[in-house]
């Protein structure tokens, strides 16, 4: 039974599994020379030893090129690496584990389990770790370019170290790089880094052009750019150190400083010719004027509330100017470009008040008291002078008819409206009034017209009344009514005239308007109606027959002047017919004393000449007289016997003509 067993075992003894030394914790089948030398021996020994065989068998473990297994034996841990064939012990422990094959850019972490000591392996290579050692991790070597750096900090002491570029970096086992890569800072003309040193805290600024690398404890804080001003800038830095202000004027390219802070980068303060600012100190308070034109950088402490333009005095402009120290006010008329001092301030500009002839202007002062400047007086321009007003008064205004309400109750209150009055006018005025007025006879009137009154004395004005048109208004609807209340209708309309003149003249004398200042100069009614409907109709009849009667007046004196006309023109045109007889007989008159003289030119030139062509013969004048005597009378005679010849006349002779006597 025993051999029969056996001799089974030894011919199932090739079909067992070939095993070799795998990974950790397995195991693989035989390799072919063990299994034809156990199935050779396997009918040759007995089941103890064909076990211990097996045991034997099971012990040889093959490793790979990259297998390694770790051994505990009495001594401790030891390893074996392959490729080789190894008999192992069953009983101790072993564990299989793979080579780590590294690149030519990684590195592994490797742990020493019993002194905890930390190691690194370059690659490339294929890691063979010791019996003790683990395997942490595999990582890749830090690679710095030709810019690049990267900070080193080694966990147990602290120490820092910094590697630049180009190389390929393998870090110390307990150095790690908590920024990982960097990349370094090229510096121009126009950048800066700002760095701090940790061990002492100091800041420093790196402004040397290059690539910048920071040493081992130094940080980068800011990289800075510098900032260009322009000749018109400057800028406001602050020392944080020692919390000074301070400005940088242009034109520069600032870089400020490792403790410096740059605020603002302002523009400069340019002032023309007619421009100014005041500048305040924040830390004494002082004030300071700067006049243009200029360009100016002011101090750090200093503000200014803008730029101000320069106040322009002239004939028509002054200033009023506070002193802010003394509170006082004064009114600068100097002529020419005005700037205030450092303590002072423009309040405001004032315009030349120009006072007409016709005009007055009251002022008011801080105390009440009243000045008159009165155009009448010589006054034609002036000032407002400091803390004082002009009185602006509230007028009634009637330059046009006001209008009464539509209530009846009402209607004597009619609505007037009020105006401001700041310059006097004291030329003639002129309210225009609508009064209703009862005649003696019931007969309530709507009385139009006007009122002229002019201000005599603005003083007495302004000390009695506030609304002298209001009051001339009143006052003469009052002097009215009293007026026509005393007459009736009917002396009303026959001579309204006379009592409108007669109520102005008494209320102008009363002394009303003398003690306010004004002066009534007329009252005129343009117009009046009745107010009840049938005395308008039963006036209208009698305004109708009135004028009825006007106009056959009108008619029978046209007709009468006719007749005069008539008359008259034909007593003048016997007048012009005298004055042409006697002209004419005049006329003939001086016709014949013409003929008259002509002809006895002619004798007298005969009879000279007669007498005087006898002066020869004739010595004495008076027979030569006697001689033309003669002469004319025989040719007057020979001119009427001619006559009486030729012709039918009829001679009538006296006795004397024929001288019968002889």
């Amino acid at each position: 039974m025993m051999k029969a067993n056996t001799k089974s075992m030894a011919t199932e003894a090739p079909r067992l599994p070939r095993r070799t030394i795998g990974r950790e914790g397995e195991h693989t089948a035989m390799d072919e020379g063990t299994q034809k030398l156990v199935m050779g021996c396997g009918g040759l020994f007995s089941l103890g030893a064909f076990i211990g065989f097996i045991v034997l068998m099971c012990s040889i473990h093959t490793l790979g090129p990259e297998e390694q297994v770790v051994i505990e034996g009495p001594d401790g841990k030891y390893v074996r690496n392959g490729p080789k064939q190894v008999v192992l012990s069953p009983s101790r422990k072993k564990t299989f584990r793979d080579a780590t094959r590294l690149g030519p850019r990684e590195y592994a972490v490797v742990k020493h389990s019993r002194s905890g000591v930390v190691r690194h392996e370059e690659g490339p290579k294929l890691l063979w770790l010791e019996a003790y050692d683990e395997l942490v991790a595999v990582k890749s070597k830090i690679v710095l370019q030709l810019q690049e750096y990267t900070r080193l900090v080694d966990s147990t002491t602290g120490a820092e170290r910094v590697v630049v570029g180009p190389e390929v970096l393998i870090p110390a086992p307990l150095e790690a790089a908590p920024n990982g890569t960097e990349s370094a800072i090229v510096l121009s003309a126009d950048i800066t880094v700002l760095t701090m040193n940790k061990t002492t805290g100091m800041l420093l600024l790196i402004t040397k052009e290059g690539v910048f690398t920071p040493k081992p404890y130094e940080i980068i804080l800011e990289v800075r750019q510098a900032t260009l001003l322009s000749p018109r800038e400057y800028a406001l830095v602050k020392n944080n150190l020692n919390g000074q202000f301070r400005h940088e004027a242009g034109p520069q390219l600032l870089k400020i400083g490792a403790y410096d802070n740059l605020i603002s980068v302002n523009t400069k303060v340019v002032l023309e010719k007619d421009q100014f600012v005041v500048l305040k100190d924040a830390k004494t308070g002082a004030q300071r004027v700067v006049k243009g034109p200029t360009a100016f950088i002011p101090s750090p402490s200093e503000s200014h509330k803008g730029i101000k333009k320069a106040a322009f005095i002239d004939t028509d402009t002054a200033v009023l100017v506070l002193n802010r120290v003394s509170g006082q006010q004064r009114l600068e008329t100097t002529r020419g470009v005005f700037i205030p001092e450092a303590d002072e301030e423009i309040v405001e500009t004032r315009e030349l008040i120009r006072v007409l002839p016709h005009e007055a202007v009251v002022v008011r002062d801080a105390q009440g008291k009243v000045t008159i400047y009165n155009g009448a007086d010589g006054t034609s321009a002036f000032f407002l002078p400091p803390y004082t007003s002009i009185v602006q008064m509230m007028w009634s205004d009637f330059s046009e008819i006001p209008k009464t309400p539509a209530d009846g109750a009402a209607a004597s209150e009619p609505v007037v409206k009020k105006v401001p009055v700041t310059t006097i006018d004291l030329r003639t005025r002129k309210i225009f009034f609508s009064y209703e007025v009862p005649t003696s006879d019931n007969v309530k009137l709507r009385l139009d017209g006007t009122i002229f009154w002019k201000i005599d004395s603005v003083g007495k004005m302004m000390n009695t009344t506030s609304d002298p048109e209001g009051d001339v208004w009143h006052r003469s609807r009052s002097a009215l009514v009293q007026a026509v209340s005393r007459v009736t209708l009917q002396n009303f309309m026959a001579s309204f005239s006379n009592i409108t003149t007669d109520a102005s003249h008494v209320q102008a004398a009363d002394g009303f308007y003398a003690d306010r200042g004004v002066e009534l100069e007329s009252m005129e009614l343009t117009r009046f109606e009745t107010v009840d409907d049938s005395t308008s109709k039963i006036l209208q009849q009698i305004i109708e027959e009135t004028i009825n009667r006007i106009n056959r007046l009108q008619v029978q004196e046209s007709e009468n002047e006719v007749r005069a006309a008539s008359l008259a023109a034909d007593i003048q045109l016997e007048q012009q017919r005298t004055a042409l007889i006697t002209t004419k007989s005049t006329n003939a008159k001086l016709e014949a004393e013409m003929e008259g003289d002509a002809d006895g030119s002619k004798i007298m030139r005969a009879a000279s000449a007669f007498i005087g062509g006898l002066n020869g013969s004739v010595p004495d004048v008076d027979q030569r007289v006697a001689l033309y005597s003669m002469h004319e009378k025989l040719k007057s005679k020979n001119i009427d016997t001619a006559h009486l010849a030729g012709g039918n006349a009829k001679l009538f002779m006296t006795p004397a003509d024929l001288n019968l006597n002889r």
